[in-house]
């Protein structure tokens, strides 16, 4: 017996719970005749009656019952999924895995998921922090939904999408000198102060850093170096240095008391969302990204620009 038409078991149980084939028909919607024919056909499948006759009324075997009982459930299974279909168009359910690396999962990342699960309390979200190259890797393979990162980026199997440039900045304590009223922080004001860099040398920022204090004809004081930008804040704000940081990525540090002020020249760091460039992005990826992208706009005055090459 094949029990594929959901019909058939609507009916069934319908007929089970108002007593008539007129009052089912009517409840589903459907004519009687045609009720009628899914009952006698449900019953020569089954190889059984269902009900007989009393008072005008149907009234179910004992065999009928037995089966109302699992048919009430798979119907409601069967609601269920239709509910959760409906709930995953509307981006309401499901699961996104994501992956960034440790200061912007630790940073940034923790006030957009907190506020993107305010609007979507039914999704579950997964959040791995790993290294910028595993994190390309587990975006390209579809391990990961999706991924955070700062350009340059380069690998064939993402997709790179603008979320925000975000300028760089000197982090200090505020009884610093170089606190008193100042918007920005030059290169050259910044000459035999120890400082505190993040990143790998041969690295982007590194290097435009490096060119800023060429330009101005200054030789950094590094005293220390870290990869983590909480850890270079909490030193900063420690007295250790001058932390050389992105604004973003720092912001999390201002409940540690520390003074934060533009580093010159301009120095953007741009920042993107990754996607496997293999797939289309499901509609739960697109509505993070877009979720993302809007909750940082705000964040600083600087807009989002279109990833350059690496």
């Amino acid at each position: 017996m094949k029990l594929d038409n959901i019909k058939t078991l609507e009916a069934f149980r319908e007929i089970i719970q108002l007593g008539s084939v007129t009052a089912a028909a009517r409840s589903l919607g459907f004519s009687q005749p045609a009720v009628s024919r899914l009952l006698a056909q449900f019953e020569a499948e089954l190889g059984f009656k269902l009900f007989h006759r009393s008072k005008g009324r149907l009234l179910p075997t004992s065999q009928a019952l037995i089966l109302f009982e699992e048919v009430d459930l798979a119907l409601q299974g069967v609601e269920r999924i239709n509910v959760l279909a409906k709930d995953i168009r509307q981006t309401n359910a499901g699961q996104l895995r994501v992956v960034a690396p440790p200061s912007f999962a630790e940073g940034p990342l923790v006030k957009l998921v907190a506020t993107f699960l305010t609007l979507h309390p039914k999704i579950h979200i997964n959040i791995d922090s790993r290294t910028r190259p595993t994190v390309m890797n587990l975006v390209a393979t579809r391990t990961a939904d999706c991924g955070f990162g700062k350009l340059p980026l380069d690998h064939p199997g993402i997709r790179l999408r603008p979320l925000i440039s975000s300028p760089t900045v000197c982090v200090l304590p505020p009884s610093h000198p170089l606190s008193a009223g100042k918007r920005a922080i030059g290169a050259k004001e910044l000459a035999g102060e120890p400082l505190i860099l993040v990143g790998h040398r041969g690295g982007d920022t590194r290097m435009r850093i490096g060119r800023a204090f060429q330009q101005a004809g200054v030789h950094p004081n590094v005293r220390l170096e870290t990869h983590n930008v909480g850890a270079a804040c909490a030193l900063a704000a420690e007295g250790v240095g001058i932390a050389i940081v992105n604004e973003l990525l720092s912001r999390r540090s201002l409940w540690t008391g520390v003074c934060i002020r533009r580093f010159a020249p301009a120095i953007e760091q741009e920042y993107v969302f990754m996607s496997s460039a293999n797939v289309r992005e499901t509609p739960l990826t697109e509505a993070f990204y877009l979720h993302c992208r809007a909750a940082l706009s705000g964040r600083t005055r600087s807009k989002p620009r279109e990833p350059r090459p690496a």
